[in-house]
Order: structure tokens, then sequence, then C-alpha cells
């Protein structure tokens, strides 16, 4: 059974942050759509807001989908646990040292996430905010490959 175009309508979005750096382009549209997305907002509710046509709101939406600035917001997500967050602040704390905690918790703020569980689905981006932080290539490298190792070993 799919979704109705209603169903999608009711759905709430958040925006994405790409971690491979590869530049995206963007029509007039899409970039409307992209700015109003708010995780507090149905899509419906955000299209009335813009006054965007149904068709022209799922086009975009697409769109925007495709090349991974958005996605669903599922309630109910699988999270990890103390364990992965514990990991997170050494992993940080040896790249930058004592400056970690203050960039996690400014992270976890700015991502609207509780220090106690990481949702699943965030915790590439959170990993790839904290890494824009690490000023050396090497080091930020090393440490998005370590997070992502770990990411691997609890996702199973």
């Amino acid at each position: 059974m799919g979704m109705t175009s209603q169903d999608q309508l009711n759905i709430r979005y958040r925006k994405v942050t790409r971690l491979d750096g590869k530049e995206v382009s963007l029509d007039a549209d899409m970039l409307r759509l992209l700015i109003a997305i708010d995780e507090t907002k149905d899509l419906g509710q955000i299209g009335r807001e813009l006054g965007m046509a149904p068709d022209l709101l799922k086009t975009a939406l697409g769109k925007l989908s495709a090349v991974k600035l958005i996605e669903p917001i599922h309630k109910d997500a699988p999270g990890h646990g103390n364990g992965f967050l514990a990991a997170l602040r050494l992993t940080l704390s040896r790249a930058v040292g004592p400056m970690a905690e203050i960039l996690l918790e400014d992270a976890l703020t700015d991502m609207k996430l509780s220090s106690r569980e990481i949702p699943k689905n965030q915790a590439a981006e959170l990993i790839g905010v904290l890494a824009m932080e690490i000023p050396d290539d090497e080091t930020r490298l090393q440490f998005k490959k370590a997070m992502l190792e770990l990411m691997k070993k609890t996702v199973r």
C-alpha cells in the first residue's frame, strides 16, 4: 500500500547537512521550500505558507530529497545510547582537546538533540557538524573514520 498525497502532506521534514562536500544546484522552488522547512510544521502547512500548489510542492520536495538536503522525520527513531556518546566525546577530545565538550554541547543544542540518546538517523549529521570544527584536515578525516566505524558497530 503506497502513501497517498494527503499522507505525504502530513509528514514533517528536516534539513540535512551533506557530508560529501559536493555542490548542489537548486532552482527557485527548491530554494524556497528548503528555506521554509521547519521540523515543527508538516509539509502541507509549509506549502500553504509559501502559497505553493501541491504538485509544485511535491516536485520541489522530490528534488530536495534526491539531492539529500532534506529527510522525513520519523517518530520514535532508534537511538545510540550512552556508549556512543561517550566514544564520541573521547574521540572528539583526542581531535580538539578540552574544547570538545563545548563543541559537543553546542552541536547538540543546535540540532535540538538530547545528550542522553542520539537518534541513529542523526548520528552521521552530528559527526559531520563536529568534524567541521576540527581545523586539521588529517585529524578531521581520522575523526570521521573512527566515528563511522563506531556507528557501523552499533547498527548491527
